[in-house]
């Protein structure tokens, strides 16, 4: 784990550097169904307020993690999605693990129970660090949206309180 990375509150001012982590991943075409980067208003719109982390590495934002809810319905208040990108450059530092970390402890201490991540079967180092943090696999989701025209599985994945 870097001994220079600091977690803190996403702010206005980060915006810049996620949109620029969030086109690398949309890059590797591993990370995402997204092709473009939504904007900033549709963004604060999905993610939950008090959910959102930047992780910085030294002088620069290296990585971002957020959070959305699965549904409006108040029987799940309780249950998000994660997404978390780290920049592929800083990849293998410990980053993603730290970031993760964070936001999992925030998110319990919060009131959530249920966090839930779908990743690409190829995105290993994702889910990696996901099944390491202890989430767990709920399944494979065969064909369940296209990326370019192909047909993706994602593995969906669960971390309970």
């Amino acid at each position: 784990m870097s001994t220079t990375a600091t977690v803190r509150a996403m702010t206005p001012d980060d915006w810049g550097d996620v949109r620029r982590i969030y086109e690398i991943g949309i890059a590797t075409r591993n990370a995402t169904f997204e092709t473009e980067v939504p904007t900033a208003e549709i963004l604060d719109a999905k993610w939950i307020h008090g959910q959102r982390w930047v992780i910085a590495h030294g002088d620069a934002i290296a990585g971002w993690a957020a959070m959305t809810r699965v549904s409006a319905r108040d029987c799940y208040r309780g249950v998000a999605e994660t997404s978390i990108y780290v920049d592929t450059e800083l990849a293998g530092q410990g980053l993603g693990k730290e970031l993760l970390t964070h936001q999992i402890g925030a998110a319990l201490e919060a009131g959530f129970w249920t966090l839930q991540t779908s990743i690409f079967p190829e995105n290993e180092a994702s889910l990696v660090i996901h099944r390491k943090a202890g989430f767990r696999d709920v399944g494979r989701r065969e064909r369940i949206a296209q990326l370019d025209g192909i047909w993706r599985d994602t593995i969906l994945l669960e971390l309970r309180a």
